[in-house]
């Protein structure tokens, strides 16, 4: 492929993956950027490319449902409300606790993250300001915005 070596191949397939990972944060691509490691390792015993791609295909997959399950059920059980868990609709931020990342003052909406979300904010005191740093807990959502207090 284009004159490069197999070997050349899976790197850029793991640095691809790992690229995607770290602009997605969703714990899924980087399973597939071991399972090219993996691939990369057995290019070194075999020319074999469909050995390699099974293997790549077996430790993505395998990582992917068995790994992700584990550290699913660990965030769960740590009950950490700063980390995302699979909660799916926006209600389920209502009570979450998280921290501001840009100030909130009566004058704009500050910048917060709660379950690894970045969300624009309101505190529920309209003349309250909520400086960086400060640990809050949602209290509702109006429209595409959190309204938050400050725990």
């Amino acid at each position: 492929m284009f004159g490069l070596s197999i070997k050349v191949i899976w790197v850029l397939v793991a640095i691809a993956f790992g690229i995607a990972e770290a602009a997605t944060l969703s714990l899924t691509m980087i399973w597939f950027s071991i399972g090219a490691l993996f691939g990369l390792g057995v290019s070194y015993l075999t020319d074999n490319i469909f050995i390699q791609i099974l293997v790549f295909a077996i430790v993505s997959f395998v990582l992917l449902f068995f790994a992700t399950k584990k550290l699913i059920k660990m965030d769960r059980e740590k009950n950490n409300t700063h980390w995302a868990s699979i909660d799916t609709n926006s209600d389920a931020f209502i009570g979450k606790k998280g921290f501001v990342i840009r100030d909130i003052t009566p004058e704009k909406p500050g910048l917060v993250k709660v379950k690894g979300e970045e969300w624009t904010a309101i505190a529920v005191d309209d003349n309250q300001m909520i400086e960086k740093g400060v640990e809050i807990v949602v209290k509702s959502i109006e429209g595409v915005k959190l309204v938050v207090d400050k725990k």
